[in-house]
């Protein structure tokens, strides 16, 4: 098979045939019905192991504290199309994301981490409310609809072109996770598919005290590790999981397209990017899609 991974998007069929595909963006599956059958890339990385070791932080890791030390070290990422993300805050009173404080924003790409003590900073620095609104770099991560509505209640930032591993993971494996309503968390997600073990402890730390305020005995170090093991995680289950979409799409000759994985954020709020037959907004799911009926892909619209 020839495969082709365009724009975020998965599409697979033989060499004869491929360049009308390409023109016609779609698959013929009237002649041949995909037959069912186990998912080959959740056998090879063995999804549901109870043998697991913890999660390692193997990215170099940097803590940044000041605006202009921030742009400097972003700078560099303009040119990378995929970064990890994740933010750390503190809930209001009503434990509404849209009334939380930032505290901490973690970028993770290649095998580095920056951590941003945005309590330490004055200001958003420049770079990173460029990378948040390119719609040409994807940031993946896992539940990032509250990280959104943070980042615009903080920064005002319109955040572009999410990715969440666990809508990712669905797709990728669709059988395995049939019965699953909602998208996956990134510990389930370590689990399944990095087959580590995530410590997620120091979720609900003082993250509003900064990563630099000993005061007390705070284990900063600490901290800081979990805030950089966060985004570095949301990296490598994308990595791994961009792989098994397209391993899916050529075992059952079907098209995945990189809208259904992707949306975007107003004013904090997710719009999704793709519509369906009905100009309606969608989202993938075992449950409602056309083209997945008991355990077998088939009939896919475009």
């Amino acid at each position: 098979f020839l495969a082709y991974k365009i724009f975020g998007v998965h599409f697979v069929d033989s060499v004869d045939s491929a360049l009308n595909h390409i023109l016609a963006r779609e698959l013929n599956m009237d002649s041949q019905e995909p037959r069912f059958a186990p998912d080959s890339a959740a056998i090879r990385i063995n999804l549901g192991s109870t043998d697991l070791a913890p999660l390692e932080l193997t990215f170099k890791a940097f803590l940044l504290t000041d605006v202009e030390e921030a742009n400097k070290h972003l700078d560099s990422i303009q040119s990378h199309s995929v970064v990890g993300l994740d933010t750390e805050y503190k809930t209001g009173s009503g434990n509404q994301p849209r009334e939380a404080k930032l505290c901490v924003v973690q970028i993770a790409v290649e095998r580095r981490v920056y951590v941003l003590d945005m309590t330490a900073m004055q200001t958003c620095p420049d770079d990173l409310r460029r990378i948040l609104e390119d719609p040409s770099i994807i940031k993946c991560g896992a539940g990032l609809n509250s990280d959104a509505q943070v980042l615009w209640t903080a920064l005002h930032v319109n955040a572009r072109s999410f990715r969440d591993v666990g809508h990712m993971a669905r797709i990728a494996f669709p059988v395995y996770y049939r019965k699953v309503a909602n998208p996956l968390s990134m510990q389930r997600c370590v689990g399944d598919i990095l087959h580590r073990v995530m410590d997620k402890t120091d979720q609900k730390g003082d993250w509003h005290l900064g990563l630099t305020d000993t005061t007390g005995g705070r284990d900063v170090q600490k901290l800081f590790r979990y805030a950089a093991l966060d985004a570095q995680a949301s990296l490598e289950v994308y990595r791994v999981l961009d792989d098994c979409l397209l391993e899916t799409a050529m075992q059952r000759k079907v098209y995945i397209p990189g809208e259904w994985l992707t949306y975007d954020c107003v004013e904090g709020k997710p719009m999704r990017i793709a519509t369906d037959i009905n100009d309606n907004y969608v989202e993938w799911s075992c449950n409602v899609c056309p083209w997945f009926v008991s355990g077998v892909f088939s009939n896919f619209w475009r």
